[in-house]
């Protein structure tokens, strides 16, 4: 028997766009051990340069392949994919390529890395030592649609916020609290309790009081302060409810908690 530590795997985490060689080569170069292959969900066209990458990587018997879809095109959905495939491999050393996806893909890979420790990797292009691969003409005649993209903190939720921003989702509906959307706090106290987070089951307080400072001091005024949720008096009642930001928030980051 020995205890050796286990070895850990080389992973490439690689969004597919209208790139070949800046996606293969440092897949070669780097002798990944597992790559992840991440292709444009919305549609059904087939990019043989693109079908040609994946069928050499899938008769590749050292590499592992393992093929994932989003839509490349949205911020949240990208970063969710990538973020997930980076947790399923936290044992192992993992890079994400930046080169192709969509603009966007890149954005949300660059903070998926500097949320989780994966290293980002950009394969610069060669145009030539005379700049003969620089197109004559622009790459696109056309725009589909401008639109802001949100900022976003480096720092994800911890685990525990993300608990919360989770209950409030699941609790914020029209049959369980009619027409005031949200969750009030003293449910939140007792998810706190059933889920015997420290800050409430490791306290001394015994006051319903005691319970509602613990809360707003770790839980609500964090929570509002990052702008992911809001609170909203009703009569005597408080009630919290995700913001866009919380929504998103947690739909990037939610299989942390999964």
């Amino acid at each position: 028997m020995t205890n050796d530590a286990p070895v850990r795997n080389r992973v490439q985490i690689v969004p597919l766009g209208f790139e070949h060689a800046r996606l293969k080569e440092p897949i070669l170069h780097w002798k990944a051990d597992v790559v992840v292959a991440i292709e444009y969900a919305e549609s059904d066209r087939e990019i043989p340069f693109l079908s040609a990458l994946v069928d050499g990587l899938e008769q590749n018997e050292r590499i592992e392949l393992d093929r994932r879809e989003c839509d490349l095109f949205e911020l949240y959905d990208a970063l969710g994919t990538i973020t997930e495939a980076i947790t399923d491999y936290e044992m192992d050393d993992v890079y994400v390529n930046l080169s192709a996806g969509s603009k966007i893909t890149a954005i949300a890979g660059m903070i998926a890395c500097m949320a989780s420790g994966a290293s980002p990797i950009y394969a610069r292009p060669d145009y030539g030592p005379d700049g003969e691969q620089i197109p004559d003409e622009p790459l696109h005649d056309e725009v589909a649609e401008v639109f802001e993209l949100p900022t976003y903190p480096i720092d994800r939720p911890s685990n525990r916020h993300l608990e919360f921003l989770a209950r409030i989702e699941a609790g914020t509906t029209v049959e369980t609290h009619g027409r005031y959307r949200g969750v009030p706090k003293k449910e939140l106290i007792e998810f706190a309790i059933d889920q015997e987070f420290d800050f409430a089951v490791k306290s001394e307080t015994t006051s319903q009081k005691g319970y509602y400072s613990l809360l707003d001091r770790h839980v609500i005024v964090p929570l509002v302060e990052h702008g992911y949720i809001e609170i909203k008096k009703v009569g005597r009642r408080k009630f919290a409810s995700l913001t866009s930001d919380g929504k998103n928030v947690l739909r990037a980051f939610r299989h942390f908690i999964e």
